[in-house]
């Protein structure tokens, strides 16, 4: 009769512990491959987070004044400095790691370690001191495998937590942009309520049923880990991995020394993430300037201010256009060629003022498409607004279009105002919905009217801005 004890499901068989030894043994060179391709793929980061950042920053970000309007910039700064944190934990721990590998080596041709009593130039008072600080050799191999290995883990938490943040960004984005036009305001109001209430109310919920008041009461203990479950949908499947890490840092690591750590962690995050965020606001927003203001100088006039970014001669070929462009700051024919962009979010606001008839069943196919088009240019011509100095445009004749190497969508005309004044002109841009009683202006952009031979001087007047 076979008297031996059936190991119990939360312990491993000698089998499988021997095993895990093997394994443990063998993770170094893992994590020093990981590390590496870790560190080479974080690289490669800021072009694809450039890249992505321009096309949200050009639908979502210049015509979208609320919350969604800095989501996006926040979450660029927040991914660059997660980013950084990653590339510093998994350069230091494959930097703590080949250095270990070559301490192993040393151990392996020097079995003794270091023999303190044969240093040279060193009195024995020294020699005794500096065996009590630094110890055996193996002890240290010992503690800085140990070191590498936490280190590994953190920046493997670091990496699922961003992956978290991205996946949280992508669905408060996507409720942004996909469901608060489309649905009612109340309904977004309640929707957007009650998201924070189970969020913040659930996080604030979990540590007070912690505290040592409430750890003898069932009811207490049951709703503390029904919240903690129904939570787990915020780790987007990374809860079970990432709670291995922290639970096991938990119970092993004394408490103050692991919430200075984190502290510590969260600090200089957060640092990192101010400074990015600050300097990709100054960045993208050149016209604004804390550090380097001047006293009879501004940028926030569009009538007063030459943006390069509204001139084909001036703004970079491979960047989006903001609002519209003109072909030059200083013309010297007597006709404008205007490109008007059309991002995601002005679209937003098409859906609402613009509502697509009701075709007849029997209008398909070519015919559908050929009366589309059709209301779609009566409707863009009748609420785009485009005025030259104190003119405003009946019929700006604006046709669709795809512009530049970003094949950016939009509309584009050429104008031939009669009203071009030599030198100061003004071009006005606006959207005027059916009920609002003022148009909505998107962009100004001033200019130059200087033609090839003019036939009496320039006076000061016709030159100046307003």
């Amino acid at each position: 009769m076979n008297t031996e004890t059936p190991p119990s499901p939360s312990s491993l068989t000698p089998e499988e512990q021997a095993k895990l030894r093997e394994l443990t043994n063998q993770s170094w060179n893992l994590e020093l491959a990981i590390s590496g391709v870790a560190m080479f793929a974080i690289i490669q980061w800021p072009d694809m987070l450039d890249s992505l950042f321009s096309y949200i920053q050009y639908n979502f970000l210049n015509n979208s004044p609320d919350f969604s309007g800095r989501l996006p910039a926040m979450a660029y700064s927040l991914f660059k400095a997660a980013s950084y944190m990653l590339f510093m934990a998994f350069l230091c721990n494959f930097i703590m790691r080949a250095f270990w590998v070559g301490l192993v080596g040393l151990q392996a041709v020097f079995p003794e370690g270091i023999q303190y009593d044969r240093l040279p130039m060193s009195t024995g008072y020294t020699q005794k001191r500096l065996a009590e600080e630094l110890g055996p050799l193996d002890r240290y191999i010992l503690w800085l495998d140990k070191r590498s290995n936490v280190l590994f883990a953190l920046a493997f938490q670091s990496a699922l937590l961003a992956f978290v943040v991205a996946v949280a960004y992508i669905v408060a984005l996507g409720l942004f942009v996909f469901i608060k036009p489309n649905i009612p305001e109340v309904a977004w109001l309640i929707l957007n309520t009650c998201i924070n209430v189970f969020f913040f109310g659930g996080s604030l919920l979990i540590p007070i049923l912690s505290l040592k008041r409430f750890r003898d009461n069932p009811r207490a203990n049951h709703l503390h880990y029904r919240l903690t479950k129904i939570l787990q949908i915020v780790y987007m499947g990374t809860y079970r991995p990432m709670s291995y890490i922290l639970n096991t840092f938990l119970s092993n690591i004394p408490r103050q020394k692991l919430t200075r750590f984190y502290a510590t962690f969260y600090i200089v995050f957060m640092v990192i993430f101010m400074v990015e965020f600050s300097h990709d606001q100054l960045q993208n927003e050149n016209r604004i300037s804390l550090l380097n203001r001047r006293h009879l100088f501004t940028a926030r006039v569009d009538s007063l201010y030459i943006n390069p970014a509204n001139y084909e001669n001036q703004r970079p070929a491979d960047s989006y256009v903001d609002a519209a462009t003109i072909q030059a700051d200083v013309i010297r024919e007597p006709f404008l060629k205007l490109f008007i962009a059309y991002p995601k979010a002005l679209d937003t606001l098409f859906t609402k003022i613009a509502v697509e008839p009701a075709w007849p069943d029997s209008l398909r196919g070519p015919a559908w498409r050929q009366q589309y088009a059709v209301w779609s240019s009566q409707q863009v011509n009748k609420l785009v607004q485009v005025a030259v100095n104190d003119s405003v445009i009946a019929q700006p004749g604006l046709v669709f279009t795809h512009a530049g190497p970003l094949e950016q969508k939009g509309w584009q005309t050429v104008l031939v105002p009669g009203n071009l004044r030599i030198g100061y002109n003004l071009l006005r841009i606006s959207i005027k919905a059916p009920k609002q009683p003022e148009p909505e202006e998107l962009v100004s952009i001033p200019f130059w009217y200087v033609p090839e031979k003019l036939s009496q001087p320039v006076s000061a007047q016709n030159t100046a801005a307003p």
